[in-house]
């Protein structure tokens, strides 16, 4: 019988678990952190974490600089995300579409999907060229219900499916937010659906409010609810916003 305590596996596979435990501290809130704020956030000796942070810096997921000493993301960990996100069904169908919305609206442009823990996360967008816009960017992650790309998704999943709040999202099939997130800027999203149904991420305009009111924003409203339609279809969901929200 295999003793678990003297198992080289089990400890190989703790040992990817820590190192696991010290990447998922790096967000968009805290990209760079001491040893000290690495230990408090893990839990970790800092033997351990010395160990772990030496490993991860020698493959560059994990930069160090400065001094004190500070840790960030490293290149490596870039090129494994890219990668990720390139993969992903969605991103691949989506793009000409989002490519077309880009070219019609001539504003921001995002795709969004459903993270775990709540969480949505950006993999892909296309910035406007004008002077003036507003930009997340690829990997930009927050909690699902911040903004309209969120709502979007939460509006047609089954813990919303009563609350009053996404009723205009299931009857137009677009979420239209001013001011949520950035002062000044608009947000127009409308969910995406996969094969069986069920919402996988949400496609997204923004733009500042002085171009995106009025006509132009009725406008934007109706190429981003298309747009949406386009993706799912391509994700080989058939009329989607339509099915759901019958």
């Amino acid at each position: 019988m295999v003793d678990p305590a003297n198992d080289d596996t089990t400890k190989t596979i703790r040992s990817i678990e820590r190192a696991i435990d010290v990447l998922s501290c790096f967000d968009q809130a805290t990209p760079q952190l001491s040893v000290t704020d690495l230990q408090k956030r893990t839990g970790l000796s800092r033997p351990t974490l010395y160990r772990i942070l030496a490993t991860l810096s020698g493959k560059g997921v994990i930069r160090s600089f400065g001094e004190p000493q500070r840790f960030e993301l490293g290149h490596e960990a870039s090129r494994l995300g890219a990668n990720w996100i390139g993969q992903d069904d969605s991103v691949r169908a989506a793009r000409p579409i989002l490519t077309r919305l880009w070219k019609e609206t001539g504003e921001t442009v995002a795709l969004f999907v459903a993270a775990e823990n709540g969480k949505k996360i950006c993999v892909e967008e296309l910035q406007s060229t004008q002077a003036l816009t507003f930009t997340r960017g690829i990997g930009f992650m927050e909690d699902l219900a911040t903004g309209a790309s969120g709502k979007a998704m939460l509006a047609f999943t089954h813990e919303a499916s009563s609350n009053p709040e996404f009723d205009d999202v299931r009857r137009s099939g677009v979420r239209v937010s001013e001011g949520e997130i950035i002062e000044g800027a608009v947000a127009v999203a409308a969910p995406v659906f996969d094969r069986d149904g069920t919402v996988k991420g949400s496609v997204c305009v923004f733009g500042p409010e002085v171009r995106l009111s009025g006509a132009r924003r009725r406008d934007c409203i109706e190429r981003v609810r298309r747009a949406s339609e386009d993706i799912s279809q391509a994700l080989g969901y058939t009329a989607a916003i339509a099915s759901a929200a019958e």
